[in-house]
């Protein structure tokens, strides 16, 4: 058997408790902010654009060192998309904030990490709109959600600033204020996954990049409204298809597995494709879409034994994913569970979506 290509650290002693007090506190803050009536919404990246059908194709020439897991043959996986904000607030689309694009492949059989979905036949892929992660350790990541649970949220700066030696926090929030870019549409941004995910004996990251060069925004979304990052993908979405490229990109010598702020340098270890992604044209817009762009959890987790995340941010994902998933959906009174398919199970409630125009600040 060949052994991994690269070593991940041991969790230090004391990480499991500090794990469970980060999820702790993430709980705490949503139960908090949850007003009894209201849609109880994501810790992160609570604001969606929308939930599209997509094809998810395994391209037949894989490179020979990347033929593992779902790229190990060529196959086509319906898919699951959901666009988003990542800000923790519902806020106006022309704010600088980062963005999501969150992958659900569907139909891919095996075992799965998750003990409680073991037998689900989903694959998750969670990438945001910039290469690298704004915390670089477990222990920094309890200080910031300390930091980030306290009100008026300016507080937050404490966090970067109150303490010395202020090295890595600083470090920290270069790659936090530089993550925050305008964006003009979702479909037209590349993504990345920061963190890193085993690939058979190796360490990879992930990107999906816009294939065919960059889609226009169309002159009819000049004027934009709060929400016109939603209006510009269904207008995108009712002409023609949006196409990605799904590219992996393997771990080098000296580069971290474990500090996710740090970006691994693409000269050294260039991306390469194993997967073209294809959005056809629809209308994602429907009550239940909409209410399914709420319902649906992601989570890197969601996941064969072949791509199992990597590194201090994901073993802190895994628990907090899992406990603010279970969170909203028990506040919402909305049943729990990975979808089978593409089509729209409406034989149970959904949640009820806001009016984009009346979402709160």
């Amino acid at each position: 058997m060949i052994g991994p290509d690269y070593r991940e650290a041991t969790p230090a002693a004391g990480e499991e408790s500090a794990i469970r007090a980060i999820a702790d506190l993430i709980s705490w803050t949503v139960r908090r902010d949850h007003a009894p009536g209201a849609l109880a919404r994501r810790d992160a990246h609570p604001k969606h654009h929308g939930c599209v059908r997509a094809e998810f194709h395994v391209d037949a020439d894989v490179p020979a060192d990347l033929r593992y897991g779902i790229f190990a043959q060529p196959r086509v996986y319906p898919a699951w998309i959901r666009f988003s904000n990542g800000a923790p607030r519902i806020q106006s689309d022309a704010r600088r904030d980062q963005r999501g694009m969150a992958i659900k492949l569907l139909g891919v059989p095996g075992e799965k990490i998750l003990e409680h979905e073991r037998d689900a036949q989903t694959q998750d892929f969670v990438l945001a709109s910039f290469p690298r992660f704004f915390i670089a350790s477990v222990d920094h990541y309890v200080d910031f959600s300390r930091a980030a649970a306290r009100k008026p949220a300016f507080r937050l700066f404490e966090y970067y600033f109150a303490r010395v030696p202020w090295r890595w926090r600083i470090h920290e929030f270069s790659a936090l204020m530089a993550s925050l870019q305008p964006a003009s549409n979702v479909l037209a941004l590349r993504y990345w996954s920061q963190t890193p995910y085993r690939l058979g004996p190796h360490a990879v990251k992930y990107s999906a990049r816009p294939a065919g060069g960059l889609p226009s925004t169309s002159e009819s979304t000049t004027v934009q409204s709060r929400d016109f990052l939603r209006d510009v993908m269904a207008e995108h979405l009712r002409r023609r298809s949006a196409v990605f490229d799904f590219l992996v990109q393997r771990h080098g010598e000296g580069m971290s597995i474990e500090d996710s702020t740090v970006e691994w340098d693409e000269a050294r270890a260039p991306f390469r494709r194993v997967a073209t992604i294809a959005i056809p044209p629809q209308d994602f817009q429907s009550a239940a879409q909409l209410a399914l762009a709420e319902d649906i959890s992601y989570t890197p987790w969601h996941s064969l034994p072949e791509h199992a995340p990597l590194g201090g941010i994901n073993r802190v994902r895994r628990v907090v994913y899992e406990s603010i998933s279970r969170l909203r959906h028990e506040l919402n009174g909305v049943p729990r569970r990975e979808p089978a398919s593409l089509e729209l199970d409406l034989s149970t409630p959904s949640v009820q979506t806001a009016e984009p125009g009346k979402e709160s600040l």
